[in-house]
């Protein structure tokens, strides 16, 4: 081919000048720009520099999976003007802003024809932890993206700029994700002359295996009063988290996620919902959602195919005081939000959907403002309409258009009578409303409405109103899976197992189902390419592959060519990743011959001949791969190399032009086409190629290691080499992959000057997770035997998938450097975590503890060991002396310093050290309320025992205060109120005294707190002594209760960590305890609380009850 050729300069000079002119306004109807933008901002500090691999919390209700991202959970509490960057988008009705600083968020959206922000915009950048990794600001449109919240919210995303031929102009902003190593990209798109925009989502799984993942649109509006969400009329239930919670939707009369609606209210008005709540539309039927402020007459619309679009939710914080207190410290000024989310793949959270290996999903949603019409009863893209009943035999009907349409016609029908028309013009400025008398007795169901386009007779919305058939009984609520044993059958076992990690259950194991299915039918097709598939993931390779075998051996009994050829497929994978490439290039083929996995083992063919040389064989194999999987980027930019290293340039850039149009973020494309024009000799298109590639890698260390990895699966090292080269900054894993590069080349100088380079850098984020990476580090660690370094990093990338090898790695990594604190400390982790051995735990931590002692996480991590083994409260309060500069660093290790003060008595420290500290929001969690609580507390009953019963009282009281600041339920306001009691009674004030006791009993509290014993108290206190006896009759029940049923997990648990076996039998044991001593049973009482105290020393209401 001729390289000079005058159509693949014309295709250079073209992609050159998208990349120079992306950012640029062409179009006068649609403008966008990349602009500054000031914001007050309270900082988060660079994330922790500890891997922190998963240990069991729940989030979500999916497994909380932090590694190989780092926490960036603490918040400044200073206030700096900081600028971000802003993408914008608008037209002559709206204005879209974009930060993609800020996760990618859709940071506001106005309507320009009054001023109306229909996505919630918040004028300072307040973070709490409500992100899985912490920070997570609220506002704008959180894509929440394969997991939610998606864990990099508050990270910078790529992002491009592109300008589309109908005058139309797109944000792009996407990301390759690491846990899962998908990818995913969203569009977003504001059009000439429309009040609407559209947002184009692709999620791309560019791995050989197969994934679950879900989508949600979090969009938040401003809310008051008067706001009311609109889900279609048909919707008739709401279900909770999980679908274990059902209510009637509008307007419910049951108990619902433990809040009472049986006098009957109607949810969908946000001032009805006092508390937090989530309610998600049960089976949705038509195309729109939204909500509406009717006082100010403004409102927000979303469109999607509701057959892709499944979910429609409600949240909201509440509106009483514990939700108001929460928005207050997630803005300054801007109000309360609701949030009128949309999920696409999935109806509830956590709801997973199932990604093929190479599979893309693809999907476009819709947002507008309305106004003036007071709400919608139906809505498309062309605008909505609402049609209601007022009093006498009038109704309202209003229409909004999201496109000026000169004559549009407003039709009002009584059955098949015009009872009223008009025609005008109608646009996003200009919406029609009136009040129609209608002639005669009449039902809502019999008038119809339509707006017509004169001009070319479409009808563009139109609504009759339908009579819902009476709802039936309540949807089947989710349970909690039988146990193993108690299944049933081997399909049922596997079924579970499979929803499991389907769902990333936190507190179920899948392997537990599947073993028992084993146990039972030990060659079961499914079962076995299941727990193979777990072990091929995880990298061990050997142990998958005999899984594989087995489900193949039954698969192909008497020579049969099996229907599902997914076993054989993954099969192929195993032996390709153990280097056998002849038996998998055998097997792969096998799988060619069903459908279902024709394009992927394709693909993989074509990988294995790249790595052979063989670039003819590839490009056969790879267009055989396309020809069942056309949208698949992975195959097609390999498709782009392979003619290019044929010397086809001129069709690989025809190909790559495709991409670059439907995917601007393709970094891959991006490259391929600047290796085009270096190797075409074209300096000039080279270069402004080259400029285009470093702004979407934007110097994110991740983005070229994820783009050398792929060159390297391919074969294709030089490529490899020279996208990690391009790198300007430092990262450790980066120098280690270049070393291995240049040894695999025999190049031993330049691979020990790159492995000498990696392992000269700190360890700080050193958290690989690429399975490919282990080769690499092993070749680092057998180059330079006394390098701890390729060990420790080696374990990082084992330890969430194969953690006894991980601890292997680190405790070589200490015998060559005692020093390595965080290796230490990883040791820790891993003893506890999966060892089960929290006394090795402990000595490993303190190893860590003795070589760097100012890591705030190192403490947090050893004081819960030290109360699990039940060390004696004077060791735990050594570790915490003169460390409160460390420790008040980090939340949750000023925490364990606050309750291990409180367990040692120290209480007028605990709170001396409180007064001067401010903790961020951490939703799911109560553990600041409750150490704060107790301090005051335990201090004012000290006062009061010394006769100081003003500053007592004053304890007392803050208390109150550090409640409304948690901003969480107010669970401990019986047992405060019951101490502020005591305190007015010791001064003798008995009307206040009877007041704040006569509070304590007004609040509900369950038998399994232990607050019900200050409410049994309170009750005595009021003469009321058979009420008393009830409430500790009740306690004592409930304790042994939980005696006999012994430990058990929450199925449901949305946040956080279980509680130990032993802490909840302390617990058992105090209620019990606790209950006594209320009847005055003083011996019972003893023993109770003594065995609490046994099984653990924390136990701090036991301890503190015992005299």
């Amino acid at each position: 081919m001729n390289i000079k050729s005058k159509s693949l300069k014309g295709l250079l000079m073209s992609m050159a000048l998208l990349f120079i002119l992306n950012s640029f306004n062409l179009s006068a109807q649609v403008k966008m720009s990349e602009d500054k933008w000031v914001l007050p901002t309270y900082k988060v500090s660079p994330a922790d520099k500890n891997p922190m691999f998963f240990k069991g919390e729940s989030y979500q209700g999916a497994s909380k999976y932090i590694y190989p991202y780092g926490m960036n959970d603490v918040i400044s509490n200073e206030k700096t003007d900081q600028t971000w960057k802003a993408l914008i988008l608008e037209n002559e009705y709206i204005k879209l802003c974009v930060t993609p600083e800020i996760g990618g968020k859709l940071y506001y959206g106005t309507d320009k024809t009054n001023g109306y922000n229909f996505l919630y915009k918040n004028n300072v950048v307040r973070p709490s932890n409500i992100g899985m990794l912490g920070a997570w600001v609220s506002g704008g449109i959180e894509w929440c993206v394969i997991h939610h919240h998606r864990a990099s919210t508050f990270l910078p995303m790529d992002y491009d700029l592109a300008e589309n031929a109908d005058g139309s102009k797109t944000i792009w902003i996407g990301e390759t994700e690491p846990r899962h190593r998908m990818r995913w990209t969203i569009g977003i798109t504001a059009y000439p002359g429309k009040s609407y925009y559209s947002a184009e989502v692709k999620i791309h799984n560019p791995t050989p295996l197969t994934h679950t993942m879900l989508f949600w649109a979090n969009v938040a509006t401003h809310t008051n009063k008067d706001y009311q969400v609109v889900f279609p009329p048909s919707v008739q239930f709401a279900t909770f988290h999980a679908k274990n919670s059902f209510t009637r939707w509008p307007y419910s009369t049951q108990v619902y996620n433990g809040q009472d609606f049986t006098k009957g209210v109607d949810l969908s008005w946000w001032i009805n919902s006092p508390r937090a709540n989530s309610y998600f539309a049960y089976d949705l039927k038509e195309d729109f959602m939204g909500g509406y402020d009717h006082g100010k007459e403004t409102g927000t619309v979303h469109i999607g195919d509701h057959n892709i679009v499944k979910g429609s939710k409600l949240w909201e914080w509440g509106s009483g005081p514990a939700g108001q207190a929460t928005e207050a410290v997630l803005t300054e000024k801007d109000g309360p939000y609701v949030e009128i989310m949309v999920g696409a793949y999935s109806d509830n959270q956590p709801d997973y959907s199932w990604i093929k290996p190479y599979e893309v999903k693809t999907w476009k949603q819709y947002w507008y403002p309305i106004k003036d019409i007071k709400g919608f009863k139906n809505a498309n893209l062309n605008g909505a309409v609402n049609l209601e009943l007022k009093d006498g035999n009038s109704v309202f009907l209003g229409y909004y258009s999201t496109q000026k349409v000169n004559k549009a016609k407003i039709v009002l029908k009584n059955r098949e009578k015009v009872i009223y028309e008009k025609t005008m013009e109608i646009s996003p400025a200009i919406t029609f409303t009136g009040t129609i008398k209608v002639e005669g007795e009449f039902k809502l169901t019999d008038l119809s409405t339509e707006m017509v386009n004169t001009e070319t007779n479409e009808v563009l919305v139109a609504y009759q109103p339908v009579e819902q058939k009476a709802a039936g009984n309540l949807p089947e609520e989710v349970k909690r899976p039988d146990l193993p044993e108690k299944m049933a059958t081997v399909e049922e076992l596997y079924l579970t197992g499979s929803r499991i990690l389907q769902f990333y259950n936190p507190t179920l194991k899948a392997m537990d189902y599947f073993t028992e299915a084993l146990k039972r039918d030990p060659s079961d097709i499914r079962t076995n390419t299941a727990v193979g598939n777990i072990h091929l993931k995880n990298g061990e390779y050997a142990i998958a592959r005999s899984y594989f075998s087995r489900a193949i051996k039954r698969l192909t009994k008497d020579y049969t060519r099996p229907e599902n050829c997914e076993a054989l497929y993954l099969q192929g994978l195993t032996l390709k990743a153990l280097g056998l490439y002849d038996e998998a290039t055998d097997t792969l083929y096998r799988a060619t011959w069903d459908y279902s996995w024709h394009a992927a083992a394709y693909l993989e063919l074509a990988r294995i001949s790249c790595l052979k040389g063989d670039f003819d064989k590839a490009l056969e194999q790879i267009n055989e791969s396309l020809s069942t999987n056309t949208r698949n980027n992975s195959a097609i930019t390999l498709k782009a190399s392979i003619m290019r290293r044929l010397g086809d340039k001129e069709g690989a850039m025809q190909i790559l032009t495709g991409i670059a149009k439907n995917d601007p973020l393709d970094l891959r494309a991006a490259n391929e086409m600047y290796l085009i024009a270096v190797e075409a000799g074209k300096k000039k298109e080279s270069e402004a190629l080259l400029s285009g590639v470093n702004r979407k890698m934007r110097d994110f260390d991740q983005n070229y290691l994820e783009l050398a990895v792929g060159y390297l699966n391919d074969g294709m090292t030089g490529e490899a080499e020279d996208v990690l080269k391009r790198f300007k900054g430092k990262n450790q894993e980066i120098s280690y992959y270049l070393g291995f590069i240049n040894d695999g080349r025999g190049n031993k100088s330049e691979a020990g000057k790159y492995f000498k380079e990696g392992s000269a850098q700190p360890v700080d984020y050193g958290f690989p997770f690429r399975l490919e990476s282990e080769k690499v580090f092993q070749t680092a660690a057998k180059f330079d035997p006394a390098d701890a370094k390729p060990h420790y990093y080696l374990g990082n990338l084992l330890y969430d998938k194969q953690p006894g090898r991980a601890i292997k790695s680190w405790e070589k990594a200490v015998e060559l450097d005692p020093t390595l604190a965080i290796a230490w400390r990883n040791l820790g982790f891993g003893y506890y975590q999966h060892a089960n051995d929290p006394v090795k735990a402990v000595s490993a931590y303190e190893k860590a503890v003795s070589y760097k002692n100012d890591d705030p996480v190192y403490y947090a991590e050893l004081d819960p060991l030290y109360e699990m083994i039940n060390a004696p409260v004077e060791k735990r309060a050594k570790l915490f002396e003169r460390k409160n500069d460390v420790v008040k660093q980090r939340d949750d290790s000023f925490v364990r310093q606050i309750i291990v003060l409180n367990l040692s008595g120290q209480y007028e420290k605990a709170v001396e050290y409180l007064a001067g500290s401010t903790f961020h929001f951490r939703e799911g969690s109560s553990r600041v309320r409750d150490i704060t609580v107790d301090a005051k507390l335990l201090y004012g009953k000290k006062l009061l025992a010394e006769k100081k019963n003003d500053q007592a009282l004053q304890q007392f009281l803050s208390a109150v205060e550090s409640q409304a600041a948690s901003r969480r339920e107010d669970r401990r306001s019986p047992q405060i109120n019951y101490y502020i009691g005591m305190a007015y009674e010791t001064m003798e004030k008995k009307k206040e005294a009877k007041s704040y006791f006569t509070m304590a009993t007004d609040q509900q509290v369950e038998a399994s707190d232990f607050v019900s014993y200050y409410k049994g108290l309170s009750y005595q206190k009021l003469g009321n002594k058979e009420k008393a006896a009830a409430s500790f009759n009740a306690m004592i029940a409930e304790g042994n209760k939980r005696i006999s049923k012994g430990s058990e997990i929450d199925f449901f648990a949305k946040f956080g960590e279980q509680e130990t076996e032993n802490m909840q039998l302390s617990n058992a044991y105090l209620l019990k305890g606790l209950g006594y001593k209320g009847l005055g049973d003083t011996k019972s009482a003893e023993e109770n609380l003594r065995k609490a105290l046994e099984l653990s020393v924390s136990n701090l209401n036991a301890k503190t009850q015992i005299k």
